[in-house]
């Protein structure tokens, strides 16, 4: 029965980091599409959404049924729970994806707002931290893990500066009031990004330290 066990668990791995592969890309294509306005990428980014929303469920669905045939304890327990919660933050993240391309199809339409911030310092920095969540899980690496909760302290420097000067640049052209209103939306979907990969990184640290550092100073 253990061996049973183990080997669903691992299969419940798989299904988690072949969601979580999807999202990255569509991560990546969102904020292509934005700066190549590429139409076809997002419109790939928003059709792929589904096949998240399927994996969400399936994936939630096995572990509420490891949970009540099995009643794991221990580690095995912790694995449960923090997939379960870990699922439900890769769909947020695909969901936020669709956002962005949203986003950008819509700014395809209007003027461009010349002066804003460069988006690529901000957009590597919150890709990065996503592929960091999932190398953390892949590699039970905790010290990971709680290093994304710095990085994403640089996230909210970036996105308070960033609307500074966007707000600066519509006080001076508001004719530009839906151009810079579109950038807003935008502008805070990548920061949501940021701590959706937070989040994943405290579940981790979860699993394999047995803490818990969500709202701590850890």
């Amino acid at each position: 029965m253990q061996n049973y066990l183990e080997s669903e668990l691992k299969s419940l791995q798989h299904q988690l980091l072949k969601m979580g592969g999807i999202a990255e890309n569509m991560l990546r294509d969102a904020i292509q599409s934005i700066q190549e306005q590429d139409e076809n990428l997002a419109l790939r980014v928003i059709a792929i959404d589904d096949t998240v929303d399927k994996l969400e469920n399936e994936i939630e669905e096995k572990c509420i049924q490891l949970i009540a045939r099995h009643q794991p304890v221990a580690f095995e327990l912790r694995f449960l729970t923090m997939t379960l919660k870990i699922n439900r933050n890769i769909e947020r993240l695909a969901d936020k994806c669709v956002s962005i391309a949203r986003r950008s199809l819509e700014l395809m339409t209007f003027p461009p707002i010349q002066g804003t911030i460069d988006l690529q310092p901000v957009t590597q920095l919150i890709q990065q931290m996503v592929n960091d969540a999932f190398d953390a899980l892949v590699n039970r690496n905790a010290d990971l893990a709680k290093e994304l909760r710095e990085r994403d302290n640089k996230v909210d420097e970036i996105y308070e500066k960033m609307m500074q000067d966007l707000c600066s640049i519509l006080i001076d052209q508001p004719q530009l009031i839906q151009s810079g209103f579109g950038n807003l939306l935008l502008y805070r979907h990548l920061e949501r990004i940021g701590d959706l990969a937070v989040n994943i990184g405290e579940e981790v640290y979860y699993l394999v330290k047995g803490e818990v550092i969500r709202h701590s100073d850890l």
